[in-house]
């Protein structure tokens, strides 16, 4: 084996104290945010498995497999049995399975014990899956634990379809996801003082917060939430300060230390996210323009012919493949219309389409309309209307997060699970959340007062059958109306 190529990224072979010195837990140590994803309590390191772990880019997969890695060493692992590979100049699967299987002769041959092998945006390989096959069928992975990040989840529909059966059987999902922080987890390493009252709250139990969001379904307040409607002052702050740097933990850092975000952050962002798609054989210039339009239809009903208008990309077909690598690449959600009698969306008729993470959508938005990043993000957010649609994004993409917990899977799937609801009148929700045999509507008014013709949309829907009681997510308004509740924005998306 050529153990000095290998020694470059595997430094604590040598010296376990060298993984103190990676340049990525330095960054995290420098940083002024303190987090750590709960997700790493979520592997099994004694079992023979082949994990991935996804999400976008920038938002620290690298990261969290560097930390994996030391708590490996800490615990008393060999350092040459943990073997860490970043793929970016990977050429093919053949290369990869003869690296990896060189390796793992070497490691067993000097080692007792199981192997950790840890390969770094695997996506940049070609046909990645091929290799990692032929070394399960020739026995090779046996004892290891493989861990395997990507910034595409097209990919790990193909490693499902191409390894059936190989991955290992693990009581567990083996494909994790790694997205922005969520609202709570931005409290949490924002404010000690809120983090230890959402925690003597039992609040981060999965449970707690889901028995919380029933009785909200239910029009009945929780008691977790009168008790933090007393801070609302703090979270109301930090939720604005959210719809400014999204859950990116570089943008969060860059504006705590510098009370704005760096244009280079930005930048770094664009250029990796533009580097995936040219992967996936999309063009720059189309790429803009498809972004420009889904920004210019945020929150609105759109069709991909509709959406392909005042661009230069032709059929409705090209149009829906860049906004499917979009979305795969944890860009943007699309949600489809629900059919309430069948309990199904309608996947022919018009979708809405919101972006997951207001820092992804202020990059983008300042690229593609090629604006200053801050300047314009500080603009946007001072006209009521942009931000609503912004903040309808936000629930958007924590219903996902919170439909997901509910129901985990392999494959990130929610268009069953997350819609939105027209009448025949054209009355609409804006959500329509299935919890179990049942749909919650749910109402996003960035305002404090209501009439009845705001809530008819809610009203219509629940009147026909299989529904809770409707949400509306207002601006700082808590209280209940009938089988209506009433909750700011900053409290609802606490218990998600």
């Amino acid at each position: 084996m050529e153990t000095r190529k290998f020694v470059r990224q595997n430094p604590w072979w040598t010296d376990k104290e060298w993984i103190d010195k990676d340049k990525h837990l330095r960054k995290k140590k420098a940083s002024k945010l303190d987090w750590s994803p709960r997700l790493r309590f979520f592997f099994k390191f004694n079992k023979d498995a082949i994990y991935t772990l996804r999400g976008p880019r920038q938002v620290g997969k690298t990261t969290l497999v560097k930390t994996m890695i030391r708590e490996r060493l800490e615990s008393g692992v060999e350092g040459r049995r943990v073997f860490y590979w970043t793929c970016d100049l990977v050429s093919g699967s053949k290369e990869l399975a003869s690296m990896l299987e060189s390796y793992v002769e070497w490691a067993k041959s000097s080692f007792d014990g199981r192997l950790f092998l840890f390969l770094d945006e695997i996506s940049s390989v070609k046909d990645w899956q091929k290799g990692i096959k032929y070394l399960v069928d020739t026995g090779s992975l046996e004892n290891c634990t493989i861990f395997l990040t990507g910034s595409h989840s097209l990919d790990i529909r193909k490693a499902s379809e191409r390894l059936p059966g190989r991955r290992g059987i693990v009581d567990d999902v083996l494909d994790k996801i790694l997205p922005p922080m969520k609202f709570s987890e931005y409290i949490d390493v924002r404010s000690k003082k809120l983090r230890n009252v959402i925690r003597s709250l039992d609040l981060l139990t999965r449970l707690s917060r889901q028995r919380a969001i029933f009785q909200l379904a239910k029009a009945i307040i929780p008691k977790e939430i009168k008790e933090l409607s007393l801070y609302s002052n703090e979270l109301s702050r930090l939720f604005e300060d959210y719809l400014i740097t999204g859950g990116v933990a570089p943008a969060i850092d860059s504006y705590i230390s510098e009370g704005k975000i760096s244009t280079n952050i930005y930048e770094t962002y664009v250029s990796v996210m533009l580097g995936d798609a040219m992967r996936w054989q999309k063009k720059e210039v189309y790429m803009a323009q498809i972004i420009r339009r889904i920004i210019e239809s945020l929150s609105s009903q759109v069709s991909w012919n509709s959406l392909g208008k005042q661009t230069d990309l032709g059929s409705h077909h090209t149009v829906a493949e860049y906004v499917d690598v979009l979305e795969s690449s944890f860009v943007v959600s699309c949600i489809y219309r629900l059919d309430k009698n069948k309990g199904v969306p309608y996947f022919s008729k018009e979708k809405k389409i919101h972006f997951q993470d207001p820092f992804i959508f202020h990059a983008l938005r300042g690229w593609s309309f090629s604006l200053p990043y801050y300047q314009s993000t500080v603009e946007f957010l001072g006209n009521t209307e942009d931000r609503t649609k912004l903040v309808e994004s936000v629930i958007c993409n924590h219903l996902i997060r919170m439909a997901f917990n509910l129901m985990p899977s392999s494959e990130y799937k929610y268009t069953n699970k997350v819609t939105y609801w027209t009448s025949k009148h054209l009355r609409e929700v804006d959500f329509a959340v299935r919890l179990n045999d049942k749909f919650l509507p749910i109402e996003v008014k960035c305002k404090s007062a209501f009439n009845r013709t705001d809530l008819f949309g809610l009203y219509g829907f629940i009147k026909g059958g299989s529904s809770y009681g409707g949400i509306v997510v207002t601006k700082d308004l808590l209280k209940t109306r009938g089988k209506i509740t009433f909750i700011p924005n900053y409290l609802f998306l606490t218990l998600i």
